[in-house]
């Protein structure tokens, strides 16, 4: 067990009930969050760039290549010797629009991106950007659309893909592939916007169907020649269709309208043994539970405090999951007992296995140092009380 590496742990937890090297790990970070703990005590080893905005991801994992440009996490995780979240491969579906900025003040730009989005953000904070149009609001929108894809799947590589590729081999942190903006409902409404998405699937069905064929038919095509060349660990779903109360999509529209889409991508899948398939959705998901399941989803991130995790678990328990601890308990306001109750609720959760702890999403800057140290420090106790047994 001491020469496991986080692959290995990863994918014994994953696809077993062995619960002696759970991997000690996090999704990531806002790059304020590191900034204000090294304030509050952190000790700092690297220090973040200046030009990082407050809300720019610092992720968990390790880099996945030298010169990757990705921001990852260099402090945290020697302090609490944690192990690399899962590395995200990087892959782009988009049409590979040139960006072309249409507006640049000293507050805000204006500007359309490789998908075709026009956006404006703001250059004062971190924030979310605010879609000002969309590309595809019927279906000869659409079809204009999809004459910009073609088969030379080469250019959508990194330059030095071959060597990276090489390199991946005999890594020893586990690997995705998949995330934003991949999924059934989550790209098209990326491309349609939320409201033109909705008012499409009563208006112009066919539409959203075709919409999913045109891209799952593209996705098996592009993936297939990274999945050729790269065993990965797990591939992950964005959807994002639910929010605190439920999904805002129908069990019957996400049965007529996206789950014949997942079937056909995971019988892909499986070929390349592929053995840990996410979905990724916020909200509260246990309407859309069993018809993931019925797809050949085997896994969920994140696991918001929305649900009710104990009985997710009791009810589905061969599910894998990430995730699942409440962040607002680490709040400045947080209290030791509070956390120490979630981390007896986490340990109870350990034994029943498969399952990976962490904080859903980025830790905020409104974690606390004096809690985020409290509860991972815990939170290691209890994962490597599992050892023994």
């Amino acid at each position: 067990m001491l020469d496991m590496n986080a692959r290995d742990k990863f994918n014994q937890t994953m696809c077993s009930t062995d619960t002696s090297a759970i991997p000690k790990t996090e999704f990531g970070y806002w790059a304020k969050t590191i900034k204000n703990w090294a304030k509050q005590g952190l000790p700092i080893k690297e220090e973040i760039p200046s030009q990082a905005l407050d809300g720019e991801l610092v992720r968990g994992s390790v880099p996945l290549y030298e010169k990757s440009g990705e921001l990852v996490d260099k402090n945290v995780m020697p302090y609490f010797g944690l192990d690399s979240y899962l590395a995200k491969l990087p892959f782009d579906i988009s049409p590979q629009f040139k960006t072309r900025i249409l507006k640049d003040t000293p507050g805000y730009k204006v500007y359309t991106d490789r998908y075709g989005l026009t956006i404006k953000v703001t250059k004062k904070a971190a924030a979310t950007p605010m879609v000002l149009d969309y590309p595809i609001k019927n279906r000869d929108d659409f079809y204009r659309y999809r004459t910009h894809y073609d088969h030379d799947f080469q250019k959508r590589f990194p330059p030095n893909w071959r060597s990276i590729a090489a390199g991946l081999k005999d890594r020893d942190f586990p690997l995705r592939l998949g995330g934003n903006p991949f999924g059934f409902s989550f790209l098209a409404r990326h491309l349609m916007g939320e409201v033109g998405y909705m008012l499409n699937m009563y208006d112009d069905p066919r539409l959203i169907k075709e919409f999913n064929q045109f891209f799952t038919d593209f996705v098996i095509e592009y993936w297939a020649k990274i999945l050729e060349e790269v065993q990965v660990d797990c591939v992950f779903i964005l959807e994002d269709v639910a929010y605190r109360s439920g999904s805002f999509i129908s069990v019957d529209m996400v049965r007529e309208f996206m789950l014949p889409y997942y079937k056909k991508f995971i019988d892909f899948l499986k070929q390349y043994r592929i053995e840990n398939i996410f979905v990724d959705c916020d909200g509260k998901i246990d309407q859309l539970i069993p018809l993931w399941i019925e797809a050949g989803v085997n896994g969920l991130f994140p696991l918001e405090a929305v649900n009710d995790l104990t009985k997710i678990r009791e009810a589905y328990p061969q599910l894998k999951i990430l995730g699942g601890f409440d962040k607002r308990l680490l709040f400045e306001n947080g209290s030791k007992k509070a956390i120490d109750c979630a981390l007896q609720k986490t340990k109870k959760l350990l034994a029943a296995g498969r399952y990976i702890p962490h904080i859903d999403h980025a830790v905020s800057a409104d974690v606390s140092w004096a809690n985020f140290d409290y509860y991972r420090k815990n939170l290691n106790a209890v994962i490597d009380s599992r050892k023994g047994l």
